[in-house]
């Protein structure tokens, strides 16, 4: 089986008893657990690999890494297997591979991004500016209406769902539609210099590791003013 721990661009948070329980459940039936750390994976979600947040109980048998393994600066996928499924492949060829496999300047990229990761103490920057994010947003939802949920918590990753009435949860648009308000303001603050991704009613906040605290307030400072320009009967 083949999942995120923490999901990228449909905006599910899972619960924290979610990845443990799937967990138990396939380690119980014999099916190996792949964990897509592709988006999660180098500290986005305040740990090096989303799945430690759950210790033990969450380990999987294999991972899947890329974007974040070069700080995204270059190409560059790896696939991390447990001992016990490493061990079945030993004796038996497992035909895969491209002409750039092991390309010696994505690795080079890699080793970099590591150092980095370690030395600027990036893994657990995430966890703090996240915490600060979560807190921003969810004050952004007390004074604008027209955000329904606000979804996150662990590093610095965090979605917001807007929604046309909270009490209902009724979207601002059908999905996977976004609305026209909604577009306008990611193209407000594309030109103030700030880029907001969005699918369908969901802003989706993903800074780099690196990003000044300054930069990041100004950004929901941005975002504070745009919703109340955008949305004005909702605000």
């Amino acid at each position: 089986m083949l999942m995120e721990p923490d999901a990228g661009t449909n905006g599910i948070v899972a619960p924290d008893s979610y990845w443990p329980a799937l967990r138990q459940a396939t380690r119980a039936r014999g099916v190996y657990l792949i964990a897509d750390e592709v988006m999660s994976g180098f500290g986005r979600c305040g740990e090096w690999f989303a799945w430690q947040r759950h210790g033990e109980a969450g380990r999987p048998d294999l991972m899947t890494l890329a974007k974040g393994l070069t700080g995204a600066h270059l190409p560059l996928g790896a696939v991390v297997l447990s001992a016990e499924v490493a061990a079945k492949l030993q004796h038996e060829m497992l035909y895969t591979g491209l002409t750039y496999c092991g390309h010696p300047l994505s690795c080079a990229a890699g080793l970099a991004a590591l150092r980095a990761y370690e030395d600027e103490d990036l893994i657990a920057r995430s966890r703090t500016l996240g915490a600060r994010l979560l807190a921003e947003l969810q004050a952004l939802q007390a004074r604008h209406p027209v955000i329904g949920d606000v979804r996150g918590g662990h590093g610095l990753f965090a979605v917001l769902e807007l929604v046309a009435d909270r009490a209902t949860r009724a979207p601002l648009a059908p999905w996977p539609q976004t609305a026209p308000a909604l577009r306008a303001l990611v193209d407000a603050a594309m030109a103030e210099g700030v880029s907001f991704a969005t699918r369908g009613n969901l802003i989706l906040l993903a800074p780099p590791l690196v990003i000044e605290e300054r930069a990041l307030a100004d950004a929901l400072s941005l975002l504070d003013r745009l919703l109340a320009r955008f949305f004005p009967s909702a605000s």
